[in-house]
């Protein structure tokens, strides 16, 4: 896990020069756009808007992984790890052939569905009580959500840390734009700080709406996670725990 961050960090740092070198390059003219100014296209102003590109992409790549891991697990459920008959009883027996199937399932792709299967059939095993193993399972459930999330602390870090930039940049331009105003009185003077406080406001605007998006993609898998973790105790319930015989 830690060497596929170090290359999303890498590859977040090769696409933001990439991008950088592109608004650079498109305002190189003596007349530039004023949106690609906004945008950091030129140097050394741009540099605020640079670092809150590498922070919006490295945090919008954790959030593909995360994705990417969601639907992961979400295979497991299209598996039928799990009897959804009809009717089906699960014996002692069965019990105990279900958590053998998921150790040989977990030799070729494992979830944390096959995991969970594992520790409830053991549970059961042992104590025979479907109340002690809807404890267990949601208890491993609390474990699986913390763990997930806890390996989704860069992709906050970067939420808070973007407008954060961003607010330093309107810091840096304000103090430079008063770093001018003994030059206030005369027109060559009036552009300096004026240009400064465009620069100040502008890597605001930037760091504001890229968090906007960095947000909402945040939310969205934050809601896939909770729906899969509601799904997986709703699947335990229905197809291992009311099937236990009796």
């Amino acid at each position: 896990m830690i060497g596929k961050r170090i290359y999303r960090i890498i590859l977040s740092l090769i696409l933001t020069v990439i991008l950088m070198v592109i608004l650079v390059f498109a305002t190189s003219s003596e007349n530039p756009n004023r949106i690609l100014v906004m945008l950091g296209g030129t140097m050394p102003e741009g540099i605020i808007q640079g670092v809150t590109y590498l922070l919006f992409i490295f945090g919008m790549l954790e959030l593909f992984a995360s994705n990417n891991e969601l639907t992961h697990e979400e295979d497991a459920f299209s598996a039928h790890l799990l009897p959804e008959q009809e009717n089906w009883v699960l014996s002692a027996d069965d019990v105990n052939q279900l958590k053998l199937n998921m150790q040989q399932l977990e030799k070729s792709q494992k979830f944390l569905l096959t995991d969970l299967i594992k520790k409830a059939c053991t549970k059961y095993r042992l104590s025979k009580s479907s109340s002690e193993v809807l404890g267990v399972i949601d208890s491993q459930i609390k474990i699986y959500n913390s763990d997930m999330e806890s390996e989704q602390s860069f992709i906050r870090y970067t939420a808070w840390a973007i407008p954060s930039v961003g607010f330093i940049g309107t810091v840096l331009g304000i103090a430079a734009s008063l770093g001018y105003a003994n030059e206030a009185n005369t027109p060559e003077g009036i552009n300096k700080v004026t240009s400064m406080l465009a620069v100040a406001f502008d890597t605001t605007l930037v760091a504001l709406v890229l968090s906007i998006f960095l947000m909402f993609g945040i939310h969205y898998v934050q809601k896939r996670q909770d729906s899969l973790f509601s799904k997986m105790n709703a699947y335990m319930i229905e197809n291992l725990i009311n099937r236990f015989y009796k």
